[in-house]
């Protein structure tokens, strides 16, 4: 841009955006990576101090970015406009949730036995939606950064890669932890799931969820070497690498003994095996089913060794179904009663006791929905509560046709569809999804997957 000053002409190029962020992104996917291998450790960052802890360092981040692409004068790599729609939609969720406890609209909450009680906002619970309102900017925010740091599709594989060793390593410490440790949870003496592998997780179930990610991405990335990078020497010690970092994977899920952990983690992983297969010509076919083989016989022999209790605990699943379908029959009630506006944000533990009554167990407190669907539609309603849903949708079609039109770069958008698959069969039953270390996983995750639709990452030089 040019301006004249007492005569002179004074000229300032603007800084091409390739030159301006060739070192920023690299350093914004180090910093979430980081933040990324730090996350589970504080029990699966399952505490509301953790939730706000959390998406303070991801504000800390973006804040620190934006102003540093402000001051070299670079656009964004992947800008809100190239997905306006599921930006707007993440935004007005955001924002009609916020009206749940800031809007000072007296509100009465009828009781399943009839007992009305009194609320001067639209929430039950307004202090947990706040902290639920900030767990879900935080996942927006965080989402958004990872896709400026991997639009670099060259970078987004070396991202996956630490990804998927940071994940192996976590389920490395959660055998050690179970075989060597004496079975505790950090530091501490664990009060539940005795015997099973839980690595810095409370719950199993949720450790699982953690693993099954892992199981994906490392299925994706080791088809990927033996089938996208076919022959090259370093491509062979990729794939056997993978391979190895996916037996510690497995053998901790294993280990975890969760039934539906196990099974969302394999369904993810077949849908990867069969993409990857599916998009093979002829030839190519055969070597893809080899690889398959030899996958289902190292889960047959993990299966053996630390499989037992996971096996043993299918014979109670009938059981423990009968249980949660008479939970879930009182949840929906509670829908029902509230079906537009949903009693607040983060408001279940509050609310559910409105409703808790036989044959649900009385011994028992239940904190959560145990479903994360019902989970969004209790607090939120069923519209708003299910803009999530939607949002999640339109990236799994956006990753759907990455998938089919990419001919070399279809590997990470498949790893976002098998992720998909695992946490909305696991979600169906449980909470894993709310356990906060799984978000960001799996929004890191989409990312790597969405970002393969950015146009700008089909043009020579990359940031």
């Amino acid at each position: 841009m040019s301006a004249s000053l007492s005569g002179f002409e004074v000229t300032r190029r603007a800084t091409p955006a390739g030159n301006s962020t060739r070192w920023l992104n690299p350093a914004l996917a180090v910093a979430l990576l980081a933040f990324l291998a730090l996350v589970p450790i504080p029990l699966g960052a399952n505490r509301p101090v953790f939730w706000s802890l959390s998406a303070l360092i991801v504000g800390a981040i973006g804040a620190v970015y934006a102003a540093l692409m402000l001051w070299r004068n670079a656009p964004f790599r992947f800008p809100l406009a190239s997905f306006p729609v599921l930006a707007a939609l993440w935004l007005a969720f955001c924002l009609l949730a916020a009206l749940h406890f800031l809007l000072p609209v007296q509100t009465t909450f009828t009781a399943g036995n009839g007992v009305e009680i009194a609320a001067p906002t639209l929430s039950l619970a307004p202090g947990a939606g706040l902290h639920s309102l900030i767990q879900f900017a935080g996942y927006g925010l965080f989402f958004f950064l990872m896709l400026q740091a991997v639009s670099n599709r060259r970078r987004a594989v070396r991202v996956a890669r630490a990804l998927f060793w940071m994940i192996v390593a976590h389920a490395i410490y959660g055998l050690v932890a179970l075989t060597q440790l004496g079975d505790p949870l950090l530091f501490f003496h664990k009060w539940a799931y005795l015997g099973s592998a839980t690595g810095t997780f409370v719950n199993r179930n949720s450790y699982a969820t953690f693993l099954a990610f892992g199981l994906v991405l490392g299925t994706a990335l080791a088809l990927r070497a033996a089938l996208v990078e076919r022959g090259a020497a370093h491509a062979r010690s990729e794939a056997l690498l993978s391979l190895l970092g996916l037996a510690f994977v497995l053998a901790a899920l294993l280990a975890s003994q969760s039934r539906m952990g196990l099974a969302a983690g394999l369904a993810g992983s077949l849908l990867v095996l069969a993409g990857a297969i599916a998009r093979q010509r002829a030839g190519r076919r055969v070597t893809a089913v080899l690889l398959a083989v030899v996958v289902m016989g190292v889960l047959a022999l993990l299966a053996t060794v630390f499989g037992a209790a996971t096996l043993e605990r299918l014979g109670s699943a009938e059981r423990d179904l009968d249980v949660r379908l008479d939970l879930y029959r009182q949840v929906i009630a509670m829908i029902l009663e509230r079906p537009v506006l949903g009693y607040g944000g983060g408001s279940f533990e509050v609310a559910f006791p409105l409703f808790h009554a036989l044959p649900v167990s009385p011994d028992l407190l239940w904190l959560r929905a145990h479903s994360t669907y019902l989970a969004l539609w209790s607090d939120f309603g069923l519209v708003l509560g299910s803009i999530p849903l939607v949002v999640m949708l339109g990236i799994a079609l956006r990753c759907l046709q990455m998938t089919l039109v990419r001919t070399k770069d279809w590997a990470l958008p498949l790893a976002a569809l098998g992720v998909m698959l695992t946490a909305g069969i696991h979600s169906l039953v449980d909470f894993s999804l709310e356990i906060q270390a799984n978000a960001y996983v799996f929004a890191a995750i989409l990312a790597l997957g969405f970002a393969a639709s950015n146009d700008v990452s089909r043009r020579g030089r990359a940031a």
